[in-house]
């Protein structure tokens, strides 16, 4: 069953908006923590207090994997609205308090403590977005163009970047290294109050999706949607974590991590780095929607694969390029990266929602995500930087960039055989739509 006419339009730009708010939310304060280095740890020499800020970054995606136990259990049981109505809400008024929050000159440790706790707020929220707008999508779309639909919501957060990204750029040219060092980091994080009331209104009036709606009908709601996954899509949990590491992390350590790699390691401008990562994730935006579409004419996985794998190749000759090169060796390897990162987001929602039952998919999908950005991705700009301190090569992103890759064609081999294995198992009347096989 699936959504006809305008439904549609609204049900993706439903889902969409709350990936926007949630990833300009974290966007915003990876972007700007250079300044909020200075601001909450200004007695700090050289990078330390560049990694105490990233440290609070990370310990948001920490709480993740709590936000995913606890939103994707009540979108399995109450519903995929209602829980992306409620994770909104939060993560935007976080978001708005960070930007009013007293600096460590005014009021000392305390300023750094309630940046942690609003962090964490963030991150415990945001466990619950991609699980439900995924889910969303999925049910509400086609079926020979889940990839398509799943897509959207992987761009939003591409978009969402270079959002953050150029508004990052336009105030640190426009303002005064003083003002901007003083107040005017707070503005963009003033602006999440009104996204997030905005995004709120939309999803309050999306319908439920046709899925959910019949399995609550015919009372095919799992009872621990949960614990059903940890005991019956164990392995699914495994090989969908690190087959999307490849997204979830890679783009930290590739287009969001220039901002601080230009300002804090290569002692280029704050704005330069942030018109680098503008470039790199506008163009990503593209790509991922292309990857979605390929995905459901080509199988989902060997889409990734092939991301992957250009990843892997292209990591060390990228980075010489931002290290060394102009701004046209700079804009080339931003829009290679982007390229390839493409392919493996394009088709992961589509993929992941693929390989399990619609009564647990809200559960899967945000605790695989969930995990996947805790171990991998929030701590990444942090590894990376504690790396280059530690060993003085400024090639380290690269290296661990491999790492990751490397995990995650382990991932999509697993994924692969599982969906062989299932496609062999059910009968041909049952085939799943071209993106969906091992061997479509």
């Amino acid at each position: 069953m699936e959504t006809k006419g305008p439904g549609k339009a609204r049900t993706v730009v439903a889902a969409a908006i709350g990936n926007f708010v949630e990833w300009y939310d974290f966007a915003i304060y990876g972007y700007f923590s250079p300044v909020l280095a200075k601001t909450f740890f200004p007695d700090s020499d050289g990078l330390t207090g560049l990694l105490a800020t990233l440290a609070i970054f990370g310990a948001a995606f920490a709480l993740r994997p709590v936000g995913a136990l606890v939103f994707g259990h009540l979108g399995d049981k109450r519903g995929r609205q209602w829980v992306l109505s409620v994770v909104i809400l939060t993560m935007s008024g976080a978001t708005t308090l960070i930007g009013a929050l007293p600096s460590f000159a005014s009021v000392g440790l305390l300023a750094p403590a309630l940046l942690t706790v609003l962090r964490l707020v963030q991150g415990f929220s945001a466990g619950g977005e991609f699980g439900g707008a995924a889910s969303l999508l999925f049910e509400h779309a086609p079926a020979r163009r889940r990839g398509l639909f799943g897509s959207t919501q992987a761009a939003s957060i591409a978009v969402a970047l270079a959002l953050s990204a150029g508004l990052g750029t336009a105030l640190t040219s426009w303002m005064s290294h003083d003002f901007l060092y003083s107040t005017g980091w707070r503005i963009p994080f003033l602006l999440g109050l009104p996204l997030g009331v905005g995004g709120w209104y939309i999803r309050r009036h999306v319908e439920e999706t046709p899925a959910f709606t019949e399995m609550r009908e015919q009372g095919e709601v799992a009872d621990s949607p949960v614990k059903e996954v940890f005991r019956g899509h164990w392995r699914m949990i495994i090989a969908g974590t690190a087959a999307i590491v490849s997204w979830t992390a890679g783009g930290y350590v590739t287009l969001q991590f220039l901002p601080t790699f230009f300002d804090g390691v290569l002692d280029r401008s704050l704005s330069a780095g942030l018109t680098a990562s503008l470039v790199g994730l506008t163009a990503y935006a593209g790509f991922i929607v292309f990857g979605g579409w390929l995905s459901d004419r080509v199988a989902r996985w060997k889409v990734m694969m092939t991301g992957a794998i250009g990843l892997t190749v292209l990591a060390v000759p990228c980075y010489q390029l931002l290290i060394h090169g102009g701004s046209f060796s700079i804009g080339l390897s931003v829009v290679l990266f982007a390229a390839f990162l493409g392919l493996t987001a394009g088709p992961t929602p589509a993929m992941l929602s693929e390989l399990t039952a619609g009564n647990v998919r809200n559960s899967y999908l945000s605790i695989v995500y969930s995990i996947a950005n805790a171990a991998f991705g929030g701590f990444a700009p942090y590894i990376v930087t504690a790396l280059i301190d530690s060993t003085g090569d400024r090639l380290s992103p690269a290296y661990y960039l491999i790492g990751l890759e490397a995990l995650a064609v382990a991932g999509l081999v697993g994924t692969a055989v599982h969906l062989r294995n299932r496609a062999q198992r059910r009968p041909a009347r049952e085939a799943e739509p071209v993106g969906a096989g091992a061997d479509a």
